[in-house]
């Protein structure tokens, strides 16, 4: 460091001197000695750093000083800064307050206050009071600026806002397994109450809801499906109510299709997916595998409709099928069906020709899980007692033996279970002349047996008289003999 003489035409005899030739803007210190017939004596403490500029004063007082808010033992100001600073830097204000009924103003801040708002507290509730603010600068002081009318300590009540930015967003898109975040700032007078909600979901169970009095958050770890959806966030208190919603897509592969249902032997038809993975189906995959084992054989993997005709079936050979949906997130999990056999059923319609005399034999292949309840039937005969009714787990078999014309008719089979009902129907013809036992002129030990042709008579026949055997007969007759 370089000390430099101030020089002077004439020696200095007072306690004050006026420096020239400084530079604006740069910093100076000086030191003063004393000098005398004996000499220069010792310099004086160094001053502080001092900045060559115009003169300073006090700044002017503060514009606009305004109360924010009020409690019942607080008062919130706020005000601008002053117009002219004085020319130098303003340092801070200062804070006045007084009761509104008296004039003795005091401090209110122990330290200087930098910003341009400060919160008075610990007042008395429904006081009237004033206030006032002031601007200091390096030069002291300047003037204050009072709040136009004494303020009281009450509650300032006011509806809920929910504050958003430029920032903010309503729709929310996440991968499967990652986390949602979703924060709200709020205010209001009382403090509002804060609830998040989200249809038919308990939001407690699976998301972390933190929440202050200005602003709350709501974080889903690890999201799935389920968490998409709409949520909402309302505040509420004594003056109002205000909701924000919010929507949450999750992108996952999609769910499973609908129950498949057989349209014939060989059309497999399903429904869409209740979930499409927040991706648009792009196709099915329909695989088959053989009862008894557990290899699945694929059949198409680009199926774009909701149904497939599924052919180069073995006759006889039971099948389970599943289907799988898939979009640009990968592949569900599959749906797969009941059993089903291939093999060709009586259809309505279906006609069955058998000669007078003969036996009547319809079998039918049954299948189902559970195993189905069979039950035939026809109008006006007792089958159970008319015929013989064989069912097993994968067939069910009527015998009627002796056929006659009351024999023919339309035979329905019906097999249900928990799943469902199947019914078919088969009309069955009776061909050729039948033979008709008629007895007449039954008088006390007499009678005669009228016949009519026929290809055959009977085996044996009994002659009835007073409910005794009068007459048996094992002889064949001839076909073409007429009595």
């Amino acid at each position: 460091m370089r000390w430099v003489k101030v020089s002077s035409k004439r020696p200095i005899t007072e306690n004050r001197y006026r420096v020239t030739g400084l530079i604006e803007g740069n910093e100076y210190e000086f030191h003063v000695m004393a000098e005398n017939a004996a000499g220069v004596g010792p310099a004086s403490e160094v001053s502080k750093l001092i900045k060559c500029r115009e003169p300073v004063s006090p700044p002017s007082a503060p514009n606009v000083v305004k109360v924010t808010d009020t409690s019942k033992t607080s008062v919130s100001l706020e005000w601008t800064k002053p117009v002219f600073d004085g020319g130098m830097e303003i340092i801070g204000y200062i804070i006045e307050m007084c009761k509104a009924d008296l004039e003795a103003w005091q401090k209110v801040n122990a330290e200087t206050v930098i910003a341009t708002k400060y919160t008075v507290v610990d007042l008395e509730a429904g006081e009237h009071y004033k206030f006032r603010v002031s601007a200091v600068n390096g030069a002291g002081r300047g003037e204050s600026c009072e709040v136009p009318a004494s303020v009281q300590t009450v509650d300032r009540l006011s509806a809920p806002e929910i504050d958003i930015d430029a920032n903010f967003k309503q729709t929310h898109i996440v991968r499967a397994g990652a986390s949602i975040r979703l924060f709200i700032a709020f205010s209001g007078r009382p403090v509002p109450t804060a609830v998040w909600s989200k249809a038919d979901s308990n939001l407690s169970l699976r998301a972390d809801i933190q929440t202050t009095d200005s602003f709350s958050t709501l974080t889903v770890e690890e999201c799935n499906r389920n968490d998409a959806g709409k949520y909402v966030f309302t505040v509420e208190n004594n003056s109002g109510s205000k909701s924000i919603a919010f929507t949450v897509k999750v992108l996952d592969t999609p769910g499973p299709p609908g129950p498949i249902t057989f349209k014939d032997s060989c059309v497999l038809t399903w429904k869409e997916p209740e979930d499409d993975g927040g991706s648009d189906i792009t196709n099915y995959i329909v695989e088959k595998r053989e009862s008894g084992t557990t290899a699945w054989q694929l059949v198409n993997s680009s199926v774009k409709r909701t149904q497939i005709k599924v052919s180069h079936l073995t006759k006889y050979q039971e099948y389970s099928f599943r289907v799988s949906s898939e979009n640009r997130f990968g592949v569900s999990k599959p749906v797969e069906s009941k059993t089903v056999v291939a093999d060709k059923e009586y259809l309505l319609g279906t006609i069955e020709n058998i000669i007078a005399g003969g036996s009547l034999r319809l079998m039918v292949s049954v299948s189902g899980r559970p195993a189905p309840v069979i039950t035939w039937s026809k109008q006006g005969v007792d089958l159970v007692s008319r015929g013989i009714i064989d069912t097993t787990d994968s067939y069910s078999l009527l015998i009627v033996d002796k056929v006659n014309r009351y024999d023919a008719g339309k035979y329905i089979i019906e097999a249900e279970n928990q799943s469902g009902k199947k019914s078919a129907t088969i009309s069955v013809k009776v061909y050729g002349k039948y033979c008709y036992n008629c007895i007449s002129a039954l008088q006390h030990s007499a009678c005669s047996l009228l016949r009519n042709k026929c290809h055959s008579f009977p085996k044996e026949i009994c002659i009835l008289n007073n409910m005794r055997i009068i007459e048996k007969s094992e002889k064949q007759s001839n076909p073409k003999e007429n009595t």
